[in-house]
């Protein structure tokens, strides 16, 4: 018996099950369980027959060897548990491996089909072979059973001939976000009966081929998974749309989880009761984080029309409701005494006098922005300073490979832009909100009104900035060294340049 093929056969199929199972925890190639375990008892069900019986299957085959029909039987059952054992885990391996290269997905109900396509040819051709039967009467007898289970199992056929349509078409492949029947999820599973979704909250829907054949089928991961998005949103009669819209697609031009529409954008869409309706088209990279990214924009714009002074009006019904003003709520503002307190207390700002600092504080405006909002853009002209009320903030540069890097954070108290202000020079890094803060931004248009009518603001004002080593104690030590002057005339060239400029319209 050592010498017997099938000896040989059995140890090869126990050395592939091994290897399969090295690749799974080597390469992460993943394997079903209960594939293998079934594989395997079938193996160990023809061994046993093979060894308790004493046949020999290779004989029953090619010779007529005289046997009774129980040992033939036996024989039989051998070779069927055999290439059973033997094709299942042949056809898994090569899903597997197509499923871990990415080459097709296909679903594994097709493997299915043809390994038992294959395995009820090798039990019509053993039969035939080893009880020397010829198989005219068996097709017969087998076409007048076939015909009484189709009748019985129509719809399960049904089932499984739309299973095929759907393969053939192909509207959707495995992992693929689509809707069916209103249900929205991933493509998890399709076999001979049914396709499965696995839906937001983590549910399996299980939808029979062939209602998903016969239903509108949408497909949101093709032709990729690149999706545009339309978001609709109503805002107040008085503000002009051109602002809106303007407002709308900066902020989309921010957030780096989308792409803002180069066609559209933001547009008007039309005139409500409560007011205009705008819309908001963007790009999202996958249909799948769809809720994410929605969350991001609806939060981001919010903070966006606050700090733009874009109301978002109540429904006609609700104006009605609420006539008193409501003083619930967490409250979105920072009142201006504790602001001008706040200033007071800086060490940074400890040189301006307190009447002064109160005049800086009325000619500031008072912004909300967002977590990951950007405040400044690296490159972009400015003429605005910034001071953080509270939270904090990033300051991040671009790399020459377009790479963003975070460098220093800027905290509750500290101050960005001052050059840009006083100088009008370009932003020479990127300013994110690292959480939600207030910020006191102060203007040039605000800033000059306030100096011209007193010139000791803004000496006051640069004396403080310089004793903060700002980056106009940097330009005063530039000046310096360029026009090889004394410090204090580096200072008044730099000062005469700042006020030319604040001067200027």
């Amino acid at each position: 018996m050592n010498g017997n093929p099938f000896f040989y056969s059995v140890g090869l199929f126990v050395l592939v099950t091994a290897v399969s199972i090295l690749l799974k925890r080597t390469f992460r190639i993943p394997y079903d369980r209960r594939t293998l375990v079934a594989n395997v008892l079938s193996l160990v069900i023809a061994v046993i027959t093979w060894f308790v019986f004493d046949v020999d299957p290779l004989k029953e085959l090619t010779e007529d060897t005289g046997s009774t029909w129980q040992e033939k039987l036996m024989a039989l059952l051998v070779i069927v548990f055999f290439f059973n054992a033997l094709i299942q885990f042949l056809f898994w391996f090569a899903y597997a491996i197509i499923r871990h290269k990415d080459w097709i997905k296909m679903p594994r109900f097709l493997f299915n089909i043809f390994s038992f396509i294959i395995i009820i040819g090798v039990i019509l051709i053993s039969i035939k072979e080893i009880f020397n039967q010829e198989l005219d009467g068996l097709l017969v007898t087998s076409t007048v059973v076939s015909a009484v289970i189709g009748l019985a199992l129509q719809s399960t056929l049904t089932n499984l001939f739309s299973g095929f349509s759907l393969q053939i078409e192909s509207p959707f492949n495995i992992d693929d976000w689509v809707s069916l029947g209103g249900h929205e999820g991933k493509v998890v599973s399709q076999n001979w009966r049914t396709v499965t979704l696995l839906s937001r909250e983590n549910h399996r829907v299980s939808l029979t081929n062939a209602f998903v054949a016969e239903d509108k089928i949408i497909n949101y991961s093709r032709p990729t998974r690149r999706q545009i998005h339309n978001f609709y949103i109503e805002l107040d009669y008085s503000h002009p749309p051109n602002k809106v819209k303007k407002v709308l697609r900066d902020v989309l031009n921010e957030i780096e989880e989308v792409d803002l529409d180069t066609n559209h954008g933001a547009f008007v869409v039309d005139y409500m009761g409560s007011g205009i309706k705008y819309c908001l088209r963007y790009w999202l990279y996958d249909y799948a984080d769809i809720l994410l990214i929605q969350d991001v924009v609806l939060t981001r714009v919010w903070y966006a029309l606050k700090r733009n002074g874009i109301k978002i009006p109540y429904p006609t019904t609700e104006v009605q409701m609420h006539m008193l003003e409501d003083p619930g709520g967490e409250a979105d503002h920072i009142d201006h005494d504790y602001v001008v307190k706040y200033l007071s207390r800086l060490d940074w700002l400890k040189g301006m006098q307190a009447e002064n600092i109160e005049k800086l504080a009325n000619n500031a405006k008072l912004k909300l922005y967002a977590k990951g909002d950007l405040m400044v853009k690296q490159g972009a002209e400015g003429n605005s300073m910034f001071i953080i009320i509270d939270g904090h903030a990033k300051v991040i540069l671009r790399s020459e490979h377009n790479n963003n890097i975070e460098i220093a954070e800027k905290l509750a108290g500290e101050f960005f832009g001052e050059m840009s202000l006083l100088t009008g020079e370009p932003r020479t890094a990127s300013i994110n909100a690292g959480v939600d803060c207030h910020v006191l931004v102060i203007d040039k248009e605000a800033f000059s009104s306030l100096i011209i009518s007193d010139e000791k603001i803004l000496a006051e004002f640069i004396e403080t900035l310089v004793e903060s080593k700002s980056n106009i104690a940097a330009a005063i030590e530039k000046e310096s060294k360029n026009s090889q002057v004394t410090e204090a005339s580096a200072y008044k060239i730099v000062f005469d340049k700042i006020w030319t400029y604040l001067k200027a319209n």
